[in-house]
């Protein structure tokens, strides 16, 4: 299956180029997929969402707890997988979805915005720095 998810490690500069974008649209996931069923579970389903909404303004990544440790500065949600996203600069949505199809998560980030993760740093701003992506 193709996929429109980015990553960090190898997408630094395409990422970093797509968010300085007004109005460019951010979703991740934080997940486990080696020991969390639900992630594993969520992946495929979100892979689906990200190639249908792929376009210059959307940017999709999945970020492993176990892949993406020190991207995420070793930061744990209180629960997984966790959903974030952001518009613009402004974070809408940080909380972990109750259902897991493409309808669910596509209704759920037309929803006004939610943030059940108190605690979570600004990958936002992460991806966006000069010194991540050079």
């Amino acid at each position: 299956m193709s996929t429109a998810l980015l990553d960090p490690w190898t997408d630094a500069a395409a990422i970093a180029m797509r968010l300085n974008a007004p109005s460019a649209r951010l979703t991740l996931i934080i997940g486990a997929t080696g020991w969390c069923e639900t992630c594993r579970t969520l992946k495929p389903v979100f892979e689906s969402l990200a190639a249908e909404h792929d376009g210059r303004n959307d940017t999709w990544l999945w970020l492993d707890l176990e892949d993406h440790a020190e991207f995420l500065d070793d930061f744990i949600p209180d629960s997984l997988p966790l959903l974030v996203s952001y518009r613009g600069a402004q974070l809408t949505h940080a909380l972990v979805p109750g259902r897991i199809t493409v309808s669910a998560l596509t209704d759920l980030l037309a929803q006004a915005p939610r943030i059940e993760q108190a605690e979570l740093p600004d990958i936002r701003a992460r991806l966006m720095a000069v010194d991540w992506a050079t």
